[in-house]
């Protein structure tokens, strides 16, 4: 299940990124307790796929999924938006004394 990944209203980036990472790890938290409730089952079974059967752990693998996306587009606009704030100014090229346009980036 994909959701739609975008940042809520009033929202800074940076506001984003720390509610996102919130969200990961409480979906790690989530995963591993799904994972300790099933190596409790048998091993055998784990190995047999049946992890895949299960829907408490496939829930949480759908929630880390998502919450691993959202933290992905979250750090990638922190650092868009932060790259607009600090980028160095563009290079002049010059020749003979006179500016005749710019480096491309």
């Amino acid at each position: 299940m994909m959701l739609s990944v975008a940042c809520r209203p009033h929202e800074t980036p940076a506001q984003w990124c720390a509610r996102a990472t919130g969200d990961y790890v409480a979906a790690v938290a989530a995963f591993q307790i799904e994972w300790q409730r099933l190596s409790m089952v048998s091993l055998s079974l784990i190995a047999a796929g049946y992890p895949t059967l299960d829907d408490g752990y496939d829930g949480a693998m759908d929630s880390l999924e998502d919450a691993d996306n959202e933290r992905s587009e979250a750090a990638t606009e922190l650092e868009r938006q932060t790259m607009l704030a600090l980028r160095p100014a563009r290079r002049v090229k010059w020749r003979h004394g006179g500016k005749i346009g710019f480096y491309p980036e």
